[in-house]
């Protein structure tokens, strides 16, 4: 703990800084619950595209061996990302970016050339890179989150355990030191003038 002086002046500061502390904890604390909300929220969309990317792996699986035949194309040029396409919104005072869309890089292939399950299948595996990208989004939006959390949380203990209570106790302490004072003036005061008086009445005794 900082040395403190023992004044008027240090006592205003130090309750002007307890009033300062004091209005801001509030806002600390309704951030950190909401990012509380916001980070468990978060989790929970990144489990549900988790098994939901689970459950388009095993659709695929189904053409899992027919994949593996010999086509007259690259199939990871089917699923070739161009941009993944997201907004920014604004939790808490955190800019996360939010997942929209994904486009692919253009290809084209032959309907001819190539079997007639080739259509879905090309679906399904856009959709499941889509659904990966979309996961990654949301696992950015987690640590942000996550990190702004635990400053908040820092911050919130700060106030609450260290900065609001030093001051209370500075400023207890100042007051008692200042009461002390005037309480020692009084008695100052009081000695001086009853010497003053006796000395007048010996003045008076001796005329």
């Amino acid at each position: 703990m900082a040395v403190i002086k023992l004044n008027k002046t240090e006592l205003k500061t130090q309750k002007n800084l307890l009033a300062q502390l004091s209005k801001y904890l509030p806002t600390l604390q309704l951030k950190k619950q909401q990012l509380q909300a916001e980070v468990e929220n978060s989790r929970n969309m990144a489990a549900a595209v988790e098994a939901e990317i689970e459950r388009r792996k095993n659709f695929v699986a189904k053409w899992a061996a027919m994949l593996s035949q010999k086509l007259t194309l690259n199939i990871y040029q089917l699923v070739a990302v161009d941009e993944v396409v997201t907004d920014t919104e604004n939790i808490a005072g955190v800019d996360v970016r939010v997942f929209k869309d994904v486009k692919f890089k253009p290809f084209e292939y032959s309907f001819f050339a190539n079997p007639i399950w080739l259509d879905r299948a090309f679906e399904e595996l856009r959709a499941l890179a889509a659904e990966r990208e979309k996961l990654k989004i949301v696992r950015e939006r987690f640590d942000l989150l996550s990190e702004e959390l635990r400053q908040t949380s820092i911050k919130v203990n700060l106030f609450e355990k260290r900065k609001i209570p030093e001051c209370k106790e500075n400023i207890k302490k100042i007051s008692i030191f200042l009461g002390d004072q005037e309480i020692a003036a009084i008695c100052n005061a009081k000695i001086a003038k009853d010497k003053l008086k006796r000395k007048d009445e010996q003045f008076a005794e001796a005329v």
